[in-house]
């Protein structure tokens, strides 16, 4: 350990102190605090920049975060990022976006009454041919037997509850776009 840092009291950090780990050159942060279960966690991190209550909260709502993000590269079928600079991440998930959108509105406008994601692969296999072709195809009845895949309830609702958290502001720290939520 190089030194501990003063703590807020009324804050919910239980410890904060700057050690370095084995031969590492670079000193790490410690932050003890406790999960949402009540658990006491330890937080090793090399941000400097972010307070200790706020790294603790990052950790508490890790889960959530990464649910949210999960749901976008979904519904967005964003499973792979092609560039690597700021701009290019930006403009590929704008097109994802607008793709999605697209999508949602073509299904509301012929009333197609499939998932949005059947909907989207039936754009792709149609994308060059008539458009009387196209809701001809979609219109046929399917000889499918099993009702697919069960939707998860818990992370919908994990997803729609982060979605307004976010809408409300309480999430800003994902707007920094120089945020890395880990580092592998």
């Amino acid at each position: 350990m190089i030194e501990e840092v003063p703590i807020d009291p009324a804050s919910s950090i239980i410890r904060e102190a700057v050690v370095k780990i084995g031969k590492m050159k670079h000193p790490l942060r410690l932050i003890e605090t406790r999960d949402s279960e009540g658990n006491q966690i330890r937080i090793v991190c090399n941000d400097a920049k972010r307070s200790a209550l706020e790294i603790s909260d990052l950790y508490r709502k890790k889960w959530q975060i990464e649910l949210f993000f999960k749901s976008v590269k979904q519904h967005l079928v964003l499973k792979k990022l092609y560039g690597k600079s700021q701009n290019a991440v930006f403009n590929q998930i704008y097109i994802a976006m607008i793709v999605f959108c697209l999508t949602l509105l073509i299904k509301h406008h012929i009333g197609y009454q499939g998932s949005l994601l059947e909907m989207l692969d039936w754009l792709k296999d149609y994308w060059c041919k008539q458009m009387k072709t196209f809701l001809a195809e979609l219109s046929e009845t399917s000889d499918r037997i099993s009702s697919g895949r069960q939707k998860m309830g818990g992370h919908q609702r994990i997803y729609e509850e982060s979605l307004a958290q976010y809408e409300r502001g309480d999430a800003f720290h994902l707007d920094d776009v120089t945020y890395v939520p880990s580092t592998k």
